[in-house]
């Protein structure tokens, strides 16, 4: 199994239970009928407590926020849907400057998100300047009216993920092995955060021991209740793995891929502090997968760069046990309780 670790390092805590690998599972914005579709009624709760909190104040408490990180399961349309709703809420209050900033993005392609902002470019440029197919591939449908809406209103978009030559060199040669460039390239880590650290080997040890054991067929109620929402899918093998396998390397060493998770999380962490600072009356809202979004994750790590009112939310299908797992083990501020139709 040794041979098949890049698509684990490279999705972990960025699948979920909805769908797995990108633009093959889960539904189709566009046959919904866009994502405006995929809304569904909702309740808010506090996720510490489980208390269920007004709407309004809800709202009113995200609009005096600094950053609002609002977590997904890339494939799962009622999560986007959502994060929709975030930003059609922010907007809508007129606060101003507000930026949208975005894990779909990373950080080199900052320039071409510049261009859609400013309309000198349309989204099938967007895509193809940015790698988009490439280096994210989840529907970008699921994505374009959150952009568009932010966008239209003025926000600032940004692009947050560290670049994925960044992470791959991490996880083959550790930090140690890096380039001064790639080193220049890194944002202040913290690898010793221990709470961090315990969800990340309780995430790989839900894997299968971080071994790459393929990700499960089964419907979402098939999966034990207190399983992460954020564990990754695993494409199968090429032709070329499966022909010449002893020309694959070997497993990294763990602390190397718990180190790209920090690499990742800190990246986020660092360009959302840096546009707070920089605009300190301003509102970012923070699209990433549940697994950065989190505590321990870019929230964190946001407040240790010296912002505060920083506010993570979690959208959660109210489905077999899923609500009930996120509050035994809160991680979030709020929890967005999405009802499925009977």
């Amino acid at each position: 199994m040794a041979l098949r670790w890049l698509p684990i390092v490279f999705l972990l805590a960025c699948g979920g239970r909805y769908g797995g690998k990108p633009r093959t599972g889960g539904a189709d914005a566009k046959t919904m009928g866009g994502i405006a579709a995929a809304a569904l009624p909702y309740s808010v709760l506090d996720a510490r407590t489980g208390r269920q909190v007004d709407t309004k104040l809800f709202w009113q408490q995200l609009a005096t926020s600094r950053v609002v990180c609002v977590g997904e399961e890339h494939n799962n349309p009622h999560h986007h849907w959502f994060q929709l709703e975030v930003v059609s809420q922010l907007t809508a209050a007129h606060r101003a400057p507000l930026a949208l900033g975005m894990e779909m993005f990373q950080r080199p392609f900052q320039g071409v998100l510049d261009d859609y902002a400013a309309k000198r470019i349309d989204d099938s440029a967007l895509r193809s300047r940015s790698g988009y197919e490439e280096r994210w591939g989840y529907e970008y449908s699921f994505y374009g009216p959150t952009i568009d809406k932010a966008r239209d209103a003025g926000a600032t978009l940004l692009a947050l993920n560290a670049p994925r030559e960044l992470t791959k060199a991490v996880v083959r040669r550790g930090i140690e092995g890096l380039t001064p460039d790639e080193k220049q390239q890194l944002p202040e880590l913290n690898l010793d955060d221990k709470q961090h650290r315990g969800w990340f080997e309780a995430t790989m040890e839900e894997m299968g021991g971080g071994h790459g054991h393929g990700h499960s067929t089964k419907p979402e109620g098939d999966k034990p209740a207190d399983a992460p929402d954020d564990k990754p899918a695993e494409p199968p093998p090429t032709d070329k793995q499966a022909e010449a396998p002893s020309e694959m390397p070997a497993m990294p060493s763990m602390d190397r891929i718990y180190t790209a998770q920090v690499v990742w999380d800190e990246s986020m962490a660092d360009g959302a502090a840096q546009w707070a600072k920089a605009q300190p009356a301003g509102e970012l809202v923070l699209l990433a997968g549940n697994g950065h979004c989190h505590d321990s994750a870019i929230v964190g790590r946001v407040k240790r760069r010296g912002v505060d009112k920083v506010i993570s939310i979690r959208p959660v299908i109210d489905v077999e046990g899923q609500v009930a797992s996120a509050l035994a083990k809160p991680m979030n501020d709020y929890l967005i309780v999405l009802e499925m139709p009977h």
